[in-house]
C-alpha cells in the first residue's frame, strides 16, 4: 500500500487529489497497484472489446515474428505467441506491467520506450493495440515511435495501429464512480473513480482506486484525440503508405476502433 490518503471521494463533491509519491519504494508500489488494476480493469470493462483477439490472429496469420509495441501485460501478445509458437516481442515502458505478463513460448517481454527500441533485426510486422500509440504526448513523440517500427521493418512488411475515434467527443466530468468490482488481490471490492477534462489535442482522464476508505493509486491518463495524430501523414514520413483501415474488428464488433494498415515503403 502507498498510503497515499484515505479519504474517500465523495459521491456529491470533486475528489480532493493527493501529492505523488514521496519515496522511490512508494513510487514501486503505486506502479505494482496500477499494473494489477490495469488487469482489473480490463477484465470488467472490456469484456465486450476481446474480439480483438481474434481479429489480431487472423490479420498476422502469415507473420512468424511480431513486434507487440505497448503490450501491457500480454491481453495481445500472450494468444499471438501462442498462435503457431511464433516469435513475439512485447514492449512495454512498466516493469510492473511485464511482470504480470504470462510466460508463453517465443514471447519476449522487453522494458522498453517504442520511442527508442534497443532492438536489432527484422519483424514481419509490427502491432500497436488498442489506442497505445494515443498515450504519446505530441506528434514528434508518434513520429519517432513510427520512424522506429519503420526500422525493424523490411520493404512491403505492415504496421498495424489500433485508435479510437471516442476520445474526442468525450466531455468534462465531475469524480464520478465508473466501476466497482471485487478484487482478491486488493482484499475487497475496488472501486474505480474517474474525473475527465477534454483539452485541445487530447482528453486528461484521471482515476483513483480505493477500497473502502483506503486509497490503493492513482493514475492519469492523456489520450491524444483521433483529429489530432494526422495518422496518414505521420506514417507517410515514417515511410509508410497507408494500406487502408478497417473499421471495427469485424461482424459489427467494436466500429468505433480505426485500425491502419501502414507498408514500409523500399
Amino acid at each position: 500500500m502507498n498510503g497515499r490518503g484515505n479519504a474517500a471521494p465523495a459521491r456529491t463533491r470533486p475528489y480532493a487529489r493527493t501529492s505523488a509519491p514521496a519515496s522511490p519504494e512508494a513510487a514501486e508500489a503505486a506502479q505494482e497497484w496500477e499494473a494489477l488494476l490495469y488487469d482489473w480493469h480490463n477484465e470488467h470493462r472490456l469484456r465486450r472489446q476481446q474480439r480483438d483477439i481474434a481479429y489480431w490472429l487472423n490479420l498476422t496469420d502469415r507473420d512468424d515474428r511480431l513486434l507487440v509495441l505497448g503490450a501491457g501485460t500480454g491481453r495481445v501478445a500472450v494468444p499471438l505467441a501462442e498462435h503457431r509458437d511464433r516469435g513475439v516481442t512485447a514492449v512495454d515502458t512498466s516493469p510492473a506491467r511485464l511482470r504480470r505478463m504470462p510466460q508463453a513460448r517465443g514471447l519476449a517481454p522487453v522494458c522498453a520506450d517504442m520511442r527508442e527500441l534497443p532492438l536489432r533485426g527484422r519483424f514481419d510486422a509490427v502491432v500497436v493495440p488498442y489506442s497505445t500509440l494515443q498515450l504519446l504526448p505530441t506528434a514528434d513523440d508518434r513520429r519517432r515511435a513510427l520512424a522506429e517500427a519503420a526500422r525493424v521493418l523490411p520493404p512491403g512488411a505492415h504496421i498495424h495501429i489500433d485508435v479510437s475515434g471516442n476520445f474526442d467527443t468525450r466531455t468534462a466530468t465531475d469524480w464520478r464512480l465508473v466501476l466497482a468490482e471485487p478484487c482478491p488481490e486488493a482484499c475487497g471490492t475496488v472501486e474505480e473513480w474517474e474525473r475527465q477534462t477534454p483539452l485541445p489535442d487530447h482528453v486528461l482522464i484521471e482515476k483513483s482506486f480505493r477500497v473502502g476508505d483506503h486509497a490503493l493509486t492513482e493514475v492519469q491518463e492523456r489520450w491524444a484525440r483521433l483529429d489530432s495524430l494526422q495518422l496518414e501523414t505521420a506514417l507517410d514520413r515514417a515511410g509508410f503508405d497507408l494500406a487502408g483501415t478497417d473499421h471495427g474488428y469485424g461482424a459489427g464488433a467494436s466500429p468505433h476502433r480505426l485500425i491502419h494498415h501502414g507498408r514500409r515503403r523500399p
